[in-house]
C-alpha cells in the first residue's frame, strides 16, 4: 500500500512562492501600468496596459515560463533540477529588472504609447482626423505638459518578480537538500503509516 507523503517545508514554500510570483507577474502584465493625462488632470486619463508595451509582453512570458518551470522541476531528472531552479531565479531577476526599469523611467517608457492613446481619445470625442488630433495633442503637451502615474498592475508585476526570486532560491535549496539525501524522498517528509486491514493481520495459532 502506498504511503501518503507530506511535502517538506522547502519543497512546499518553494512551490508556493514561485507559483504565486509567476502568476502575479503574468496577471500584472495584462493590467494597467500607467495612466496618462494632460496637464496633471485625471479627467479623461488614458490607461496604458502592460501588454501594450514590449516590457509588459516580456514579463507576461517570463511569468508563464516561471510557472511552467516550477511544475517541471518535480518531474525532470535529478541531475537537471539544479539547472532548472537556477533558470527560474534568472527569469525572475529579469522580471525584477524590467519592472523596476519601467517604474524608474515610466515617462520615457510609456510616453509614445500614451500620446497615441490621447490622440485616439481626441479623434473619438471631437471627430477630428488622426493627423489634426495628433497636432492638437502635441501642442497641448507643449503648453500643459503630460502627467504619467504608475498603476497597481505595474507594482504587482514587480512584487511577483520578487516573490519568484525568493521562490527560486528556496527551490535551489530544496534541490541541494535532495542531492545530499541521494535524491531520495525529502529527508524531512512525513509519511503516513498505511492502515492495516484485517486480511493483512496474521492469525496466531492457538496453543
Amino acid at each position: 500500500m502506498l504511503a501518503v507523503v507530506k511535502p517538506s517545508p522547502l519543497r512546499l514554500w518553494g512551490f508556493i512562492l514561485t507559483v504565486l510570483g509567476g502568476a502575479l507577474m503574468a496577471f500584472g502584465s495584462i493590467g494597467d501600468w500607467a495612466a496618462i493625462a494632460l496637464g496633471g488632470s485625471t479627467e479623461n486619463a488614458v490607461p496604458t496596459k502592460g501588454i501594450d508595451l514590449w516590457q509588459g509582453k516580456a514579463t507576461l512570458i517570463l511569468g508563464a515560463l516561471i510557472v511552467m518551470g516550477i511544475l517541471a522541476l518535480r518531474f525532470v531528472r535529478p541531475e537537471r533540477r539544479n539547472l532548472l531552479a537556477g533558470g527560474i531565479v534568472v527569469l525572475a531577476l529579469t522580471g525584477v529588472g524590467i519592472a523596476a526599469w519601467c517604474l524608474l523611467a515610466l515617462d520615457s517608457v510609456v510616453r509614445d504609447s500614451g500620446v497615441d492613446g490621447l490622440v485616439d481619445l481626441v479623434v473619438a470625442q471631437l471627430g477630428l482626423s488622426a493627423a489634426e488630433a495628433r497636432r492638437q495633442v502635441l501642442a497641448a503637451l507643449g503648453s500643459a505638459g503630460i502627467d504619467i502615474q504608475a498603476q497597481l498592475s505595474l507594482w504587482l508585476a514587480l512584487a511577483g518578480s520578487a516573490l519568484a526570486v525568493a521562490g527560486g532560491i528556496v527551490d535551489l535549496a530544496w534541490v541541494r537538500q535532495k542531492r545530499v539525501a541521494g535524491d531520495a524522498i525529502d529527508p524531512d517528509t512525513l509519511s503516513a503509516a498505511p492502515t492495516e486491514t484485517a486480511s493483512d493481520q496474521e492469525t496466531e495459532p492457538n496453543p
